[in-house]
């Protein structure tokens, strides 16, 4: 009885301490995105933090598993539908040979004719389809001396320090986030719209799109922007595939979802740096790039990672002198409607003349995880004032 006795009471102040620890994180972690915008420090922004109505459409299989590449849903009719209503708009391509898990190619690339039949970007660096219902892509800003601003791979957990400087620079820049992470960092993906910044797909799990089957494209597509939509309150008509890796096959399906393919013209390999690359290459690159002002206008491939983020903001200054401005797609695009949803962003002359507010967004105290929220799937051709 005695020990009985011990152990109820060492299990009651497990449990009283549970139950208080539980209490003081709720208290301590964010409960929207403008007190996620407050938080310093990357421990206390990657710490994990529970939306409920999202942890119920994960618990309820809404989305495919994080971090695996798509599929259409057993129970997604809705997907399966969408899906054969487009059958007709793919072209035959053949699936590309991959290996290591559709992140390199298989041998088949030595056979590819030079040609390029297809438009295949990891081949050719071609822009311009060879089909004539899919637009092209976008890869620069009109004129010379614009920086087309974009951060791939977000939203990243500790992101406020870069988001910070953004907002204190007046910047926007167009993100391209992977399906996966705005499932584990919400708030931060929310924040993103609520500062005007585009907001884009980059794909659910960032693998190899030419190495996909047409299902696992669309899924892959289809799910990002499923995500985006209940958890960000937008639907997406902007996407940039991974490693640049296209061809016509994937842009039929992208653009049957009403999604343009953004590309790039300058890359600054900011990604290296996670590899052991030095600051000092990375900045080379920046400055290779900055060398070119007075000649092109590109839209520049950058990273919302760890190390890339502190490196933009420390190469900004000298970018600011060699460019005169520095733009998001949608305003280098004039894209004054970059999502079906009424919200209205500058044009490029209201943007570089300083009226860089946007018209309907969300505050970051108001915007919340939509579940019943549904993506509005408009094509290409029957958007106006979009990315094109």
């Amino acid at each position: 009885m005695i020990c009985r006795s011990v152990l109820l009471s060492v299990i009651a102040v497990y449990t009283a301490s549970a139950f208080a620890h539980d209490n003081l994180l709720r208290r301590a972690s964010p409960s929207n995105a403008a007190e996620f915008a407050q938080l310093r420090g990357s421990s206390k922004q990657c710490a994990d933090y529970g939306i409920p109505a999202l942890n119920k459409m994960v618990h309820d299989h809404e989305f495919p598993k994080v971090g695996k590449i798509a599929s259409i849903l057993e129970h997604d009719d809705d997907a399966r539908a969408l899906y054969n209503s487009i059958q007709h708009q793919i072209p035959n391509i053949g699936v590309r040979e991959s290996k290591s898990h559709h992140t390199e190619f298989g041998d088949d690339t030595k056979q590819y004719p030079e040609s390029d039949p297809d438009c295949w970007w990891s081949m050719s660096g071609c822009h311009k389809p060879k089909h004539d219902t899919i637009p092209a892509d976008v890869y620069q800003c009109p004129g010379k001396g614009t920086w087309g601003l974009t951060f791939d791979d977000g939203p990243y957990c500790a992101q406020n320090k870069l988001y910070n400087f953004l907002q204190e620079q007046d910047l926007r820049a167009t993100m391209f986030f992977i399906g996966g992470n705005v499932i584990n960092s919400p708030f931060q993906a929310q924040r993103a719209l609520v500062d005007g910044h585009d907001i884009c797909g980059h794909t659910w799990s960032h693998k190899l799109m030419t190495t996909l089957s047409n299902e696992q494209v669309f899924a892959e597509l289809y799910y990002t922007a499923k995500a985006i939509k209940k958890i960000v309150g937008v639907t997406p008509r902007c996407w940039r595939p991974p490693q640049g890796d296209v061809d016509d096959r994937v842009r039929a399906i992208a653009t049957a979802l009403g999604m343009h393919t953004i590309m790039w013209q300058e890359d600054t390999n900011d990604w290296q740096l996670g590899e052991g690359a030095s600051r000092k290459k990375i900045a080379h690159n920046y400055h290779k790039i900055f060398e070119k002002a007075n000649h092109e206008s590109p839209i520049v491939l950058t990273h919302e990672l760890p190390k890339t983020m502190s490196e933009f903001i420390r190469m900004y200054p000298d970018m600011k002198a060699a460019y005169k401005h520095v733009v998001p797609v949608s305003a280098c695009v004039n894209a004054t409607n970059p999502y079906p949803e009424q919200i209205t962003y500058p044009t490029m002359q209201q943007f570089v003349s300083g009226q860089r507010a946007s018209q309907g967004l969300p505050s970051g105290e108001r915007i919340r995880v939509n579940p019943d929220a549904k993506p509005t799937f408009t094509p290409t051709n029957n958007q106006q004032n979009s990315f094109s």
